[in-house]
């Protein structure tokens, strides 16, 4: 009970704001990083976040892990961030897992053990990514694995950076 009540006030929270504007919605998303530090998504205001929902048990999750890396790596000097969000796992099994994909991940990797980003936002399936606006709204919702940095994906940032239209 001591864990269940906070959870309900904040997807309450969540919840009720995003009727209103989506922006809200995503701006609400604050959870724990691997080192227990809170990270808030309004702490990413003024850059193009990539904002990937994941799991440990999910092999196209797993996969796409590095690809978000080496994407993060090829604009760097931009302002763009990745926030990966493990949804329904405990820290432990997430810090535990990570070594096992022989990256060193630059990108905020967070934790929403109680899975309240699956009920506020509506997360069908994993992996799930957001691409987000530089006042934090979502311009593409994205199903389904991919290799980040592939041509494709690297222009798809590049216009969202400057701002163009993303098809």
């Amino acid at each position: 009970m001591r864990y269940f009540l906070p959870s309900l006030i904040i997807l309450l929270n969540v919840l009720n704001t995003a009727k209103a504007d989506d922006s809200m919605m995503f701006s609400e998303l604050a959870f724990p990083d691997t080192n227990g530090t809170t990270i808030n998504m309004t702490d990413f205001k003024g850059k193009i976040v990539l904002l990937n929902f994941w799991a440990t048990w999910c092999p196209p999750c797993v996969k796409e892990m590095p690809s978000m890396q080496r994407l993060k790596n090829h604009f760097a000097d931009q302002p763009f961030e990745i926030v990966a969000i493990s949804a329904g796992e405990e820290s432990e099994a997430v810090t535990e897992f990570l070594p096992r994909l022989n990256t060193e991940f630059t990108f905020p990797i967070l934790v929403d053990a109680k899975g309240i980003s699956f009920m506020a936002l509506g997360i069908k399936g994993l992996p799930m990514s957001f691409l987000l606006n530089k006042d934090g709204k979502s311009i593409l919702t994205i199903m389904g694995g991919r290799e980040w940095d592939d041509e494709t994906q690297i222009k798809l940032i590049e216009n969202a950076l400057a701002g163009k239209p993303l098809q």
